[in-house]
């Protein structure tokens, strides 16, 4: 949805992808990503069950289907339910990686994670009244002019499953009390210009199974649904005039 209006309550929950640029060996371009959005929630552990989903609400039967499936899938109203204010700036949001990874050292042992990003600036949101007063651009006018000022920074964490957490379940959340491990700084620059970030937007296809060496997707059967349904979707970008 490009047009949809930072002041529009379905523009939450907000997306962020990461690409992480590798050294190359073979002289060509290597890369891994991380994809995030901002709530822990997922509708559906499965493909399957999304696209039940996504049918019950645009068949003809919708407003019986729907609380059927609900019905069935308390997971996916609890995601529908979640109140969601927006916020005050792309840089006082936080994001979730919801689906579980497996981080391998050199003696094999294992360690499964999920991926935070938590603002430096703090979170900050907005209620309804006063997103009536706010631009219908007005993520996109901010965050230029708090860059003038200085980086905007995000801390790179990991929640670490323990024996017995659930990580082919998306729709399921680990405690709290789970330990938190900082990875790293994420910190932004700059914004591209309309030219490159067209550009960008027509070409990058962000992929949600990781290419690096020491670290797997776990048995989470979203993660190839996925990095299929994004491969589909940039090449239909692609070939867009």
């Amino acid at each position: 949805m490009p047009q949809i209006q930072d002041t529009d309550a379905s523009a939450n929950p907000r997306g962020m992808a990461i690409r992480f640029h590798l050294p190359s060996s073979d002289g060509k371009r290597h890369h891994t990503d991380i994809v995030a959005h901002s709530t822990p929630y997922f509708p559906t552990r499965t493909g399957a069950e999304f696209l039940e989903f996504l049918q019950a609400v645009t068949g003809d039967n919708a407003g019986e289907a729907v609380p059927e499936f609900l019905g069935r899938h308390p997971e996916t109203a609890r995601f529908l339910g979640e109140e969601r204010l927006s916020p005050e700036s792309f840089a006082t949001e936080r994001f979730f990686g919801v689906n579980a990874f497996r981080f391998i050292n050199g003696e094999g042992q294992v360690t499964t994670l999920r991926y935070r990003i938590m603002p430096v600036a703090g979170e900050k949101h907005i209620d309804a009244e006063e997103l009536k007063r706010k631009s219908p651009t007005y993520l996109f006018d901010e965050l230029p002019l708090r860059l003038q000022s200085g980086l905007v920074s995000f801390k790179f964490l990991a929640q670490v499953a323990e024996e017995g957490d659930v990580t082919n379940n998306a729709t399921v959340l680990w405690p709290e009390e789970r330990k938190i491990v900082e990875l790293g700084t994420i910190k932004i620059e700059k914004v591209l210009s309309d030219e490159e970030s067209l550009k960008e937007q027509k070409t990058i296809i962000f992929d949600p199974i990781p290419r690096v060496s020491g670290v797997e997707p776990s048995d989470d059967p979203l993660l190839d649904v996925r990095a299929s349904i994004y491969l589909i979707s940039g090449r239909q970008r692609r070939a867009a005039e």
